[in-house]
């Protein structure tokens, strides 16, 4: 009995996280960088949904951030 009432106890505090979309990560920038720090440390990031989506919301952001840059520094591209 004791040992199921240990066991209840630390299944009570695992709390499953929800995943979330790459578009919630690329809307909320401070749960992205949150989320990417905790991932650093993680062994099975690779697996974690969350991961991944933070991770492709950020490749994202940065590939915008990049084509701004590159807009204002060469103008936007003419296709004539």
């Amino acid at each position: 009995m004791l040992v199921t009432l240990i066991a209840g106890a630390a299944l009570t505090g695992c709390k499953e996280e929800e995943n979330q979309t790459v578009e919630y990560f690329s809307a909320d920038p401070a749960a992205r960088a949150e989320m990417l720090e905790s991932c650093e440390v993680s062994d099975r990031a690779a697996e974690d949904a969350n991961c991944v989506n933070a991770d492709d919301a950020e490749r994202a952001a940065q590939r915008d951030q990049d084509s701004e840059g590159f807009s204002n520094v060469f103008g936007e591209p003419s296709f004539d």
